[in-house]
């Protein structure tokens, strides 16, 4: 500001205010219940075999440093003026002028917002954890999470609803990040561990959860979803399933030392012990994405698009259930014909419609389905020397895994899954020295 003479137009405003009350709380509890081995309370503790556990955390994020760049590269520090004639000599002469007639406060503009702070969570959590065997310990527990306070990109000075005219008519584009958006997370965790025995060792890890926000992110997570509410005067409106949510995983994996010859004492037992079989996998629900309009008829997102894209999703035009189907099926029922793409003539046989009441997230690419697999021979040369060769493979199935695929109902891409990397078999073969 300083350079333009003090002009407050030119300000980097607003500045928030130290964030000084960050406190974040701990409690826990530990509690080795014992009871006699017999009667129904003994099977299920054991005697002392159980143990429960749970807490409370109160904790903050950050504020990432692209949220301070995208500042950085806006305006008052840098600024974007279209000239209608060619400018002689305009290395020289363009660096510190202003062009004539030109209004600062209409130039685009990347703020956060006065209050800009650290968003905050608080987790709970409550678990059962039994040994089962004095190898074979078994989990069983919830895990919850609210975050508030959560970043949220919003179109900062948007356009009214039916007219050209913004909120402040005297400024332009403000692409604004604020504490805006919330979230609920929701979990039932199980899992059983075998610790080594007998040369045998695994885990198995099982999680059906539900998380749902009002926004997942400040940039797009992907090209079918958008970091900015659709309707930026119902902005509670777009909460539905996080970008995140998978309601479904269960991995695991095991280590097996095949049980011949793994002292490796003679000649016969090197050539023909030291093998180790490993693997890991896991299975996994698709991942949410928006159904979008791939247009703004009304402009309501006009400006702000231009730095975050249209967000703008179209209405249902169908009674089926389209957030428990698949892809494919949805395609099958009739893909885009399924959607119906908002009008944006203001008559009687087709009013303008500003946004869409398909659900934010409402629908779901394909799940994981991954298993790698490893193979192990380790041949001890002398004392604290051992050569050793592997071979793995990683999606040992060949399973192709599609990524999330093109959400506008206008694209000739529309839902084509096939079209994102799907990913294949790789096979490593490697051979390692160890001394």
């Amino acid at each position: 500001m300083a350079t333009a003479g003090g002009d407050p137009r030119y300000a980097l405003a607003p500045i928030p205010k130290r964030d000084t009350n960050n406190i974040q709380p701990r409690l826990g509890f530990n509690w080795n219940p014992r009871t006699r081995k017999d009667g129904f309370l003994g099977f299920l503790t054991g005697g002392d075999r159980m143990v429960v556990r749970g807490g409370y955390a109160r904790t903050n994020d950050y504020a990432f440093l692209n949220i301070a760049l995208n500042i950085a590269s806006s305006f008052p520090q840098v600024a974007t003026v279209t000239y209608g004639a060619p400018v002689a000599n305009a290395f020289a002469r363009l660096p510190g002028t202003t062009p004539s007639g030109l209004n600062p406060l209409t130039l685009t503009r990347t703020i956060v917002a006065d209050d800009f702070r650290s968003p905050y969570a608080d987790q709970f959590s409550f678990e059962l954890q039994r040994q089962m065997t004095n190898n074979l310990i078994v989990r069983a527990g919830y895990v919850g999470t609210r975050g508030k306070d959560l970043y949220q990109t919003l179109d900062g000075n948007p356009r009214q609803p039916f007219s050209t005219q913004r909120v402040d008519p005297a400024r332009g584009i403000v692409r604004l990040r604020a504490n805006a958006a919330r979230s609920w997370y929701d979990s039932l965790q199980v899992s059983a561990e075998q610790r080594v025995a007998k040369g045998f060792s695994a885990g198995l890890h099982y999680t059906w959860s539900r998380y749902l926000d009002t926004a997942s992110e400040i940039f797009n997570i992907s090209n079918a979803e958008v970091a900015v509410a659709q309707d930026s005067f119902n902005i509670g409106a777009d909460k539905g399933r996080s970008s995140y949510d998978r309601p479904h995983r269960f991995t695991g994996n095991f280590v097996y030392e095949l049980p011949f010859g793994r002292e490796q004492r003679g000649g016969l037992s090197k050539v023909f012990g030291g093998w180790q079989l490993n693997s890991n996998f896991t299975f996994q629900s698709g991942s949410p994405f928006s159904a979008l309009n791939g247009a703004d008829p009304t402009g309501a997102l006009a400006g702000i698009d231009g730095l975050v894209g249209s967000s703008i999703r179209p209405s249902l035009n169908t009674n089926l259930d389209l957030s428990n189907m698949t892809i494919e099926e949805i395609k099958q029922a009739g893909g885009a014909s399924l959607f119906k793409q908002l009008c944006g003539a203001a008559s009687a046989t087709c009013p303008g419609e500003r946004v869409g009441n398909v659900p934010r997230n409402s629908l779901r690419s394909d799940g994981i389905f991954l298993i790698d697999v490893g193979l192990i021979k380790n041949t001890r040369v002398f004392r604290g020397h051992n050569l050793q060769f592997r071979a793995e493979m990683f999606n040992a199935t060949n399973t192709r895994n599609f990524g999330i695929p093109d959400g506008r109902i206008n694209s000739a891409n529309f839902l084509n899954e096939k079209g994102t990397d799907g990913g294949n078999r790789e096979i490593w073969l490697s051979v390692r020295y160890a001394f």
